[in-house]
């Protein structure tokens, strides 16, 4: 009984020994082309079995015998296909170089939704770039707001970012001030901090105000009539 036992087991480690030969090993490192340096979190693909490099740029690649398209991909880098066979039992060592993919970024326009005339049911005045431009000066941004219908600004402290506004005899605490449909309330007090937004008005297309009860997607501090950049 006991030698049974004794050929059972070796035959299970030899049985064993033999599927892990029939395994191919791929590895090697992943780094950028010019500069050496490794690409951390760079994905190598082989049929179904997948590794991410490792803090050294390092990857291994357990795979069957047979024909493979390795597939390396990181972001900014250009993807790179590799065709490789291994066969049973084999070690092959791969070292891959990826080159920087020099696609200039486009241009992202961030424009938030404004009321419109005979569209939207709410009461508002929009401001444009060239009466911005022409009426603000050296002043902070809500002063061109004082020609505006329910509207009182002031530069109180007389330093930058010193403003003050009000909107229908509620003060800028209850109002909802947005910029490209993102509120900038102080999410406590629902303070506006102007000089956080110093060098604004270079860049604004156009500044709406809506008075009344307005629809928000995002959380507002508290009640508030909102004014959109």
């Amino acid at each position: 009984m006991q030698k049974n036992i004794l050929l059972y087991f070796f035959f299970f480690l030899a049985t064993t020994t033999l599927a892990f030969a029939q395994k191919a090993t791929v590895e090697g490192n992943v780094t950028d082309a010019l500069t050496g340096e490794p690409l951390i979190g760079a994905i190598v693909k082989a049929g179904s079995a997948g590794e991410q490099v490792d803090i050294d740029g390092h990857y291994v690649l357990t795979l069957d015998a047979g024909t493979y398209e390795l597939n390396v991909t990181y972001l900014g880098y250009k993807e790179q296909k590799l065709p490789v066979t291994v066969q049973a039992g084999q070690r092959m060592s791969l070292d891959i170089k990826l080159e920087n993919d020099n696609k200039v970024m486009r241009e992202v326009e961030v424009v938030a939704d404004v009321a419109r005339s005979r569209v939207t049911p709410v009461a508002f005045s929009t401001i444009q770039a060239t009466t911005i431009k022409e009426e603000l000066g050296n002043q902070d941004l809500p002063m061109v707001l004082n020609s505006t219908p329910g509207v009182y600004a002031t530069q109180s402290g007389g330093g930058d970012g010193d403003a003050r506004i009000t909107i229908r005899g509620f003060n800028q605490r209850n109002v909802a001030i947005m910029i490209d449909g993102i509120p900038v309330n102080d999410m406590e007090n629902g303070q506006v901090y102007w000089s956080n937004w110093s060098g604004l008005q270079n860049v604004l297309r156009s500044m709406q105000v809506q008075r009344g009860l307005g629809a928000s997607k995002l959380a507002l501090p508290r009640w508030a009539e909102p004014l959109t950049y």
